[in-house]
């Protein structure tokens, strides 16, 4: 029969991040009728939550929208908590254009398919952690159905 050590390590190694001393936030998704043209729909991050209810509640509020998230560890946080109106950066690893301007430079904003790599407390150590990836300045406890927070440039 194994041990009582045994079953925890193994449980605390199943959970990985429920253990973890870094804040978790969950990156909320809006799967909403697209509009351009060329898309059927569009999936924007619609919000940065401090918790699951937080989540519930969104999907409560916007009926018409398929709302999905995932749950995610704020790097260089630990200890620090979550606080609902904190400031967070979402790294990207790739950005989608979704039009072009009227002199034809691309149009970022909504994304077609956010990829966040990690999220940041600072954005120092999100320029020093992800210096190759797009970086996403976002509110915990903002909702927006276009797109949450402001692409850096």
């Amino acid at each position: 029969m194994p041990s009582l050590s045994n079953i925890l390590t193994k449980l605390k190694s199943h959970l990985g991040s429920k253990f973890s001393d870094e804040p978790m936030v969950y990156v909320v998704y809006g799967k909403l009728p697209s509009p351009f043209p060329d898309l059927e729909f569009i999936e924007p991050i619609i919000a940065v939550a401090a918790s699951e209810q937080e989540c519930f509640a969104i999907q409560e509020k916007y009926p018409e929208t398929e709302v999905s998230w995932e749950a995610r560890k704020v790097e260089g946080a630990a200890g620090s908590g979550s606080a609902g109106g904190s400031v967070l950066y979402l790294a990207h690893t790739t950005l989608l254009p979704y039009d072009e301007d009227t002199i034809g430079n691309p149009v970022f904003g909504i994304m077609e398919s956010p990829r966040p790599t990690a999220l940041y407390c600072s954005r120092a150590t999100a320029e020093l952690e992800a210096p190759d990836q797009y970086l996403h300045i976002v509110n915990i406890g903002d909702v927006n159905l276009r797109g949450v927070g402001e692409l850096l440039e």
